[in-house]
């Protein structure tokens, strides 16, 4: 059965100025002025203009104009309901409401950021695809061709073996190209082998071992230590991984020298051949703000220069004032572009003001990290930047997301200046990323032939000022991606 009743609840709701106002602040400065294009495009209530200046629509609007300007009702036989729906436009319009204006070229620092330049990559499919065009296939050949490169997978290999890739390849060839004849695993192999020595090598090996290999063959190398390369790799891959120098030594008669060199040549070679040569979706980094130096003391610039400039077209104003009838969906039409406009241009002016404030925050705080370019690094939380500023956290988290700054020695996402912290000896707070730095710094200078063990890191560092556990420099090192000192090891 159907029965009505009465909830009460409570809901949080935000109003759309709100909302569009958290929206903006996460763009970063190349997306914001793709959305004020956009928005120019979309409502007829906003403009762009060169210059932001005092225009018509910013005095006093005359009686008798206002009296003049009211906006009639077109249907004579209108309810009494309809007419408290009704609005004039004076109702809703804001005499001194300005524009949104952009910094001028002038008045930015002159040391603008190198954008990255952006051209279109062809991927390693396509490259792979030109390279077996090239060759003198058959029909049938360059079907086999075209569908092996399809099995080759992110990292640059095929996992397959010939006959599971021959069992595929009749079945796709019996559903999309009768016309051939049945695929046999020697002209699959044949195929599959020519594809092996295009560019980039070691592409579509079965496993590393085979990736590896075929790169050493098509290296410019000697012969004889080719030869020895490839020995170690089908042999001693094992040893080589886990690099028993030792081992190698003893069963291949060779002295430290050679097994160094050896060990240096195989580790460069590249056991993820697709991931290298794969085109990297194109990402301009843009900086959204620039700090340089004026007179001693660090300032803030932010890169919105070249947005345009936007504000109430107060053309369109003027014909909707000076229009005599107008129907009520086209009222409601003029009121809610209108609304959107201004809620548009106060959200970006928000944003400006809101960035301004976050970035010079983190200026403040971490004003050593620029004096001693970028080797001082202070805790910092979002906390702090929030209480700096007097808004709430998340409002730090959309500010800072995305957001890149310039510096005289490089440029830094943002959420680079924000770290934990730990306690040093002398009972100062000291970041965590000063404290991987130095175990960084400790790892590059340390003796090759006997690199420190965590237990050996933990003393270091104690006598810089650094009491950390061994499990917390383990972890530390892992996160740096920095092998065992096992791993670490050269002779």
């Amino acid at each position: 059965m159907l029965k009505t009743g009465q909830i009460q609840k409570q809901t949080q709701k935000l109003v759309p100025v709100i909302v569009q106002k958290q929206n903006l602040l996460m763009l970063p400065n190349l997306a914001l002025e793709q959305k004020i294009k956009q928005e120019i495009e979309l409502n007829p209530f906003l403009e762009e203009v060169e210059e932001i200046e005092e225009s018509e629509y910013s005095e006093e609007p005359k009686k008798e104009d206002t009296e003049d300007s009211s906006i009639e009702k077109e249907d004579t036989d209108v309810t009494e309901a309809d007419k408290d729906d009704e609005f004039e436009l004076e109702d809703w319009y804001d005499d001194d409401y300005e524009g949104y204006k952009t910094q001028s070229e002038d008045t930015v620092n002159k040391r603008l950021a190198i954008e990255n330049l952006y051209k279109t990559e062809a991927t390693l499919k396509d490259n792979l695809l030109i390279q077996l065009y090239l060759q003198p296939f058959s029909d049938k050949e360059y079907f086999i061709g075209e569908e092996l490169i399809e099995y080759i997978d992110t990292d640059g290999y095929i996992r397959e073996g010939l006959s599971e890739l021959t069992e595929s390849l009749n079945k796709l060839r019996e559903e999309e190209r009768k016309e051939i004849s049945e695929i046999t695993e020697d002209e699959v192999k044949k195929v599959l082998d020519i594809i092996k020595t295009f560019d980039p090598p070691g592409i579509a090996s079965n496993n590393l071992q085979e990736c590896l290999i075929t790169q050493v063959k098509v290296s410019d190398q000697p012969e004889d230590f080719k030869d020895l390369c490839i020995k170690v790799l089908t042999d001693y891959l094992e040893d080589l991984r886990l690099k028993r120098y030792e081992k190698l030594i003893k069963e291949l008669n060779l002295d430290s020298e050679s097994v160094n060199k050896i060990f240096d040549f195989i580790s460069k070679l590249d056991p993820t051949p697709g991931l290298t040569s794969e085109s990297i979706p194109n990402t301009i980094i843009y900086p959204d703000f620039i700090v340089y130096e004026d007179n001693g003391e660090f300032k803030v610039d932010l890169t919105d220069w070249y947005m345009p400039s936007v504000r109430i077209n107060s053309d369109y104003l003027k014909y909707i004032k000076k229009t005599s009838k107008v129907k009520k969906e086209t009222k409601k039409y003029i009121k809610e572009n209108y609304e959107r406009a201004k809620w548009f241009i106060d959200a970006i002016n928000s944003r400006r003001e809101t960035m301004l404030k976050v970035m010079n925050s983190i200026l403040k705080r971490q004003y050593k990290f620029f004096e001693t370019s970028g080797k001082t690094l202070m805790p910092l939380y979002e906390k702090d930047i929030a209480e700096d500023v007097g808004v709430d956290i998340s409002t730090v988290s959309r500010a800072i997301k995305g957001k890149y700054v310039q510096t005289d020695f490089g440029i830094f996402e943002l959420k680079h200046f924000f770290s934990n912290s730990l306690k040093s000896e002398n009972g100062n707070d000291v970041s965590t990323r000063e404290i991987k730095n130095k175990i960084k710094e400790l790892i590059e200078n340390e003796n090759k032939s006997s690199p420190y063990t965590d237990d050996e890191l933990v003393v270091a560092l104690e006598k810089f000022g650094y009491k950390l556990s061994r499990r917390t420099v383990a972890k530390y090192r892992d996160l740096m991606k920095i092998p065992k000192a096992r791993l670490r090891r050269k002779i």
